[in-house]
């Protein structure tokens, strides 16, 4: 199975009560799929997976993978504070039929290399599929270092990382010397085109959930080396990051998503919706986007 091209990290559609809506997050996933994204990444930081519990998230992992169409598979988020409670993530997620699991280290206490080693061993050595990495150290408390993922690379424990680490040194740092086959993809969206050019084989792009035809043309440029295009296309994504980052997080992807393509959406609390004024904001900065997006849309 390729780990290649674009995965969307999908929102997490709740309903008016706050619980996890079945049919809208299977319609969504739908619609990227009919958009032919290459993969759903469902339950990671823009799915708030923190916030789906044990008891939901296998409901919502098969409504997602039942909806899959196209050539779309589903990428699985498993990441756990505990390892028994990450490899039961893992286990279940590869029964309901994912393709590759993407796993963040445990967060919240700071774990030594050595224990997180042995937390990866555990997931891989329960599964069949690819397991990749997620470095994301701002929500994580501390960054993975590529010594570390290198080594496990080699072991064939890890098939890759997804780095999120706001940071194309850090891309770089797990592109150099990397094992073979091992594939390291960004997560930050304005990195993309400069780490693909670096050698990443794809990326992960939150904007996707907005804007999908506008990722993949720019993960597919980039992946051609057709700089002229791939120039055109960052200048339409930058304009989009610019109101996705006029809102707080994750709210504002879902209220882009409902205002430029009609998707239904929905929230849980603490992180509901846009305010008025919140709106407001991000209205006034995507005036001077949405000529750029339109051709997309």
């Amino acid at each position: 199975m390729a780990l290649d091209g674009l995965a969307v990290p999908v929102v997490t559609i709740f309903g008016e009560s706050g619980e996890v809506d079945l049919g809208q997050n299977a319609r969504f996933t739908r619609a990227l799929c009919d958009a032919k994204v290459d993969h759903i990444f469902v339950l990671g930081t823009t799915g708030e997976f923190p916030l789906v519990t044990s008891t939901e998230r296998a409901g919502l992992v098969e409504s997602v993978i039942e909806s899959l169409g196209w050539h779309t598979d589903a990428w699985v988020g498993c990441g756990a504070p505990a390892t028994p409670q990450a490899v039961a993530n893992a286990t279940a997620a590869e029964e309901a039929g994912a393709a590759a699991l993407v796993v963040v280290p445990p967060y919240y206490l700071s774990p030594t290399e050595a224990s997180i080693k042995r937390y990866y061993r555990a997931i891989k050595a329960a599964v069949g599929i690819p397991v990749l990495a997620y470095n994301i150290p701002a929500h994580v408390g501390y960054a993975l270092s590529p010594s570390l993922v290198h080594e496990l690379g080699r072991e064939k424990c890890l098939a890759g990382i997804k780095d999120t680490s706001g940071s194309l040194d850090s891309v770089q740092g797990f592109l150099h010397e990397a094992p073979n086959d091992f594939v390291v993809l960004p997560g930050d969206d304005a990195l993309v085109a400069s780490a693909i050019a670096a050698g990443a084989p794809g990326a992960v792009m939150g904007s996707a959930n907005v804007v999908p035809r506008l990722a993949l043309e720019l993960v597919a440029s980039a992946r051609q080396g057709d700089r002229a295009r791939v120039e055109e296309l960052q200048t339409a994504l930058r304009a989009l990051l610019v109101a996705l980052e006029a809102g707080p997080y994750p709210a504002v992807i879902k209220y882009l998503a409902h205002r430029l393509r009609g998707s239904d959406v929905g929230y849980r609390e603490p992180y509901g919706p846009l305010t008025a004024d919140e709106r407001a904001r991000v209205d006034a900065a995507l005036v001077p986007a949405e000529p750029l997006l339109r051709p997309y849309l």
